[in-house]
């Protein structure tokens, strides 16, 4: 029964360590936007998960009036910040030889590994069983490549780049779970992806009541 306790209680800290870090990185995602936007002279406001106008909030009608009309921006730090974060966190689990950074590091690269890997999914995904794009940063991104170089095949490349950098970082992960011997590795992954489902909303929220607010430089 004590065992039991200890082993549940790991999984109630690895769940609260993963949404922290959850959090913070898709912040931190979202901060990518705001300043990329803001060196290419686009004012907005980004929070937890939506960019939008300078100011507004996303429950504003006229929360994207303004951005809506603007061009996606090429060089999007975005989707870099969160690839750097599960890559670093992949090597800290690797490398380090310290087992809180270790455990930092796991939860690191899961969760920015999910952040990318399920909406670039989608974005691979959704084409071949509904006809219909499934827009993220990285199709987007794909969207301005074809139109600078009037190759469509460019259209899926960021999607299928992100896709590879967060899988191989996932192999990675478990690869080395194996070495370290860690115990139930298949229930980790379940706290991970409810910690992504749970973090959503929980940012879905967020995002309404704490905005940073970027000028154009």
């Amino acid at each position: 029964m004590r065992k039991e306790g200890i082993i549940t209680k790991k999984y109630i800290k690895w769940f609260g360590l993963s949404l922290s870090v959850f959090l913070v990185s898709i912040f931190l995602h979202e901060c990518g936007h705001g300043i990329a936007n803001s060196i290419a002279g686009i004012p907005c406001s980004t929070g937890f998960n939506k960019v939008g106008d300078i100011y507004k909030y996303p429950s504003d009608s006229d929360f994207r009036s303004y951005y809506s009309t603007t061009q996606a921006v090429l060089l999007d730090f975005g989707v870099p910040c969160t690839l750097l974060l599960c890559v670093l966190g992949t090597l800290l689990f690797k490398k380090n030889k310290n087992k809180l950074v270790q455990y930092i590091g796991a939860a690191l690269a899961a969760v920015n590994s999910l952040l990318r890997f399920i909406p670039c999914t989608c974005v691979l995904l959704t084409p071949v069983f509904t006809g219909k794009p499934h827009i993220e940063d990285e199709y987007e991104t794909g969207q301005l490549l074809c139109q600078m170089t009037g190759n469509n095949f460019l259209l899926y490349i960021p999607a299928l780049i992100s896709e590879a950098i967060t899988l191989l970082c996932m192999i990675v992960m478990l690869r080395e779970a194996k070495k370290k011997d860690v115990k139930h590795v298949a229930i980790y992954a379940f706290v991970s992806f409810s910690v992504f489902c749970i973090g959503m909303v929980i940012a879905f929220i967020m995002d309404e009541h704490f905005r940073i607010n970027w000028n154009a430089m």
